[in-house]
């Protein structure tokens, strides 16, 4: 009975620290039945029976092994699938970071190009210019000679008052000095004198005026 318990109790404690326990027990069990003067009969059928204990704990023992290391291969796969697959993330971020700053550059170098497209438009072209300055070329024209017929006008006008002014004076003086004629010599109507030259000018004149 007690060796029953015990038999049990290793073959519980295969898995453990008893294991080696076991194979001690079994060892000497059977070095006693080698030995033994009496029948050990029932003696060699527990020893059979541990021995198949044994070699279950062992079979079992060593399809836990294969199923460890079967987990520790597939864990090592998924390790390196990690390791893969974050490198590729990193790959692929400094790719994203690169179209990244190719994208900013892209963008700035067309608002750059819209500026100047811009800036371009709003300067007129070259057939533009050459007509425009042509079209201000001919107002300066027109200006100029419309200021030069002002200032003929504005000479002739002069000349004009000038000789408007020299007439004036000379009526002026033909006015007094008839007036000074007409006080000193007064005669009837029926023998006034007939006006000469000079005085035939001066009455032109001024029916000219």
């Amino acid at each position: 009975m007690k060796d029953e318990v015990f038999f049990r109790k290793l073959v519980a404690d295969g898995e453990g620290v008893g294991e080696e326990r076991r194979f001690q027990h079994v060892i000497s069990f059977l070095r006693e039945i080698q030995f033994a003067a009496e029948d050990k009969t029932a003696e060699a059928i527990k020893a059979l029976k541990q021995l198949e204990a044994m070699e279950i704990s062992i079979s079992k023992q060593n399809q836990v092994a294969d199923m460890n290391r079967v987990e520790t291969n597939r864990f090592v796969e998924l390790a390196n699938n990690v390791d893969y697959e974050v490198g590729e993330a990193h790959r692929k971020m400094e790719e994203a970071k690169k179209r990244l700053s190719e994208a900013r550059l892209v963008r700035k170098n067309r608002q750059e190009y819209s500026t100047v497209v811009k800036t371009i438009d709003e300067i007129p072209s070259r057939p533009d210019t050459e007509r425009r300055l042509l079209e201000i070329r001919d107002e300066l024209e027109q200006q100029h000679e419309r200021q030069r017929c002002l200032e003929a006008k504005l000479n002739e006008r002069k000349n004009h008052l000038q000789a408007f002014n020299i007439i004036l004076s000379n009526f002026q003086q033909f006015i007094t000095d008839d007036d000074e004629v007409g006080d000193d010599n007064v005669e009837p109507d029926d023998d006034r004198e007939v006006p000469d030259d000079n005085e035939k000018m001066k009455i032109e004149k001024l029916e000219t005026i």
